[in-house]
């Protein structure tokens, strides 16, 4: 596919003299690999695809080896730049071999390889070239979705064909419908959930209140309110409702990082780097005796078409800065996220699902138990679901106040506050936090 080389190859400097630049601008680095490095440029240049490819390999192993060597906050970065441009190099190689089929290497290479390397860059690598690689990764990730809806829909022509002549004109009608066993699982059903909220306690929800009026009322008072009827124009939750196959046909061969365990402060905790059809397919979909959850990802920088479907709160121009940290929490239900506080002003928008919460104001910090390690004091030691009233026994006294948080609300929660969250239903919330 011409067409994607030119992209690519319009995204890139014109010659391998720009990149050599680059190169030189990367300080530290030993002169064996920067020959190495600048002779992987010059195979991309000389469009020996192939050989460029080759060369990359030993690249990033060396690179991978120096940014898994002692803390990530340490790492140098070198050789994360380092690491973003050899990433651009063969990931591009990989996509042009991919989709040129006068290549005789065609079948060895794949575009969903070009994503995941791509996305590595991005993931462990720092910037350079303007962040070339969100460009790339996007004209890669869409030329693949018209690949896969081709594919699918000759599929279903010639299963029809087969099955009914007369019925092969319907094979886009069909397309363009949304396959059950994905959407389905999407349903809320607000009879299913379980969770009896005590009116007494019941968090306040307001609808859509005025900039001023919230900020006087909670903001300024630190008291948490659901808000109501403020995003419904959200594409997400309007002309491009988020549903597996939505997220799979914008990201789905993305790679992200995933949480397994049933919560953070679990011992057999863990994480581990998979593409998110994987992630649908195994934790979602699947039967795994685990649960998986991408939660506090920046999957919006990552991924900027989904990006598109949201919109940053106004409330949030209340703040200090302008900076707003936006993370995906995507999951199936029961996930969880331990009773913990934040230090910024948090807005927790609800998309898909609906999840429970339960909050406890900073004047109950005695009762909560706080872990007395630096890396867990912002966390509870306790179980909100099974305390442990033996060894915490002041636990059930604190107060708190509950809700059950459903699409297209969105909870505040000021700096701070405490909070318990359980998804009740596949879910995916957006964090805006804030200062």
């Amino acid at each position: 596919m011409d067409e994607l080389k030119i992209r690519i190859l319009n995204h890139l400097p014109d010659t391998a003299k720009v990149i050599a630049v680059s190169i030189e601008l990367i300080d530290d680095l030993p002169s064996s690999y920067l020959s190495l490095q600048k002779s992987c440029c010059e195979r991309f240049y000389a469009e020996d695809y192939s050989e460029c490819i080759e060369k990359s390999k030993p690249l990033l192993d060396y690179l991978w080896e120096k940014l898994n060597t002692g803390n990530w906050k340490d790492v140098n970065m070198t050789w994360r730049e380092a690491y973003y441009l050899v990433s651009i190099l063969k990931g591009s190689s990989q996509a042009i071999l991919a989709t040129d089929n006068r290549a005789e290497e065609k079948n060895t290479h794949s575009i969903a390889d070009a994503i995941k390397t791509f996305d590595m860059g991005l993931l462990m690598g720092a910037p350079i070239l303007n962040n070339v690689l969100t460009k790339l990764v996007q004209d890669v990730h869409t030329c693949l979705e018209k690949i896969e809806v081709s594919e699918k829909k000759s599929e279903l022509t010639s299963r029809y064909i087969d099955n009914d002549k007369s019925v092969h004109n319907d094979a886009n009608q069909l397309m363009n419908k949304k396959l059950k066993t994905d959407t389905e699982i999407y349903k809320v059903i607000e009879e299913e959930i379980k969770i009896k909220i005590d009116k007494n306690k019941e968090i306040k929800r307001v609808s859509c209140p005025s900039l001023e009026y919230f900020s006087a009322t909670f903001k300024d008072n630190g008291t948490p309110v659901i808000i109501t009827n403020a995003i419904n124009h959200w594409p997400a939750l309007s002309t491009r409702q988020w549903s597996l196959d939505y997220i799979r046909l914008k990201a789905g061969f993305r790679t992200v990082p995933i949480e397994i365990g049933s919560k953070y402060t679990e011992d057999n905790w863990t994480q581990k780097l998979m593409t998110i059809n994987d992630f649908i397919d195994k934790f979602i979909l699947g039967s795994q005796n685990q649960t998986g959850y991408l939660a506090q990802h920046q999957l919006f920088d990552q991924v900027p078409e989904l990006r598109n479907d949201i919109v940053i709160p106004d409330y949030c121009c209340l703040g200090n800065s302008e900076d707003v940290d936006i993370n995906a929490w995507f999951g199936p239900k029961g996930t969880i996220s331990p009773l913990h506080h934040d230090p910024k002003h948090n807005f927790l928008v609800q998309v898909v699902g609906s999840k429970y919460i339960r909050l406890y104001s900073s004047t109950e910090n005695s009762m909560l138990y706080p872990h007395d390690t630096f890396l867990l004091e912002n966390t509870s030691q306790v179980d909100a679901e099974n305390p442990d009233l033996v060894k915490f026994p002041l636990f059930n006294e604190a107060l708190f106040s509950e809700a059950v948080l459903r699409p297209g609300e969105m909870l505040y929660m000021p700096p701070k506050y405490w909070h318990f969250i359980k998804s009740l239903h596949v879910s995916f919330s957006v964090s805006f936090w804030w200062e």
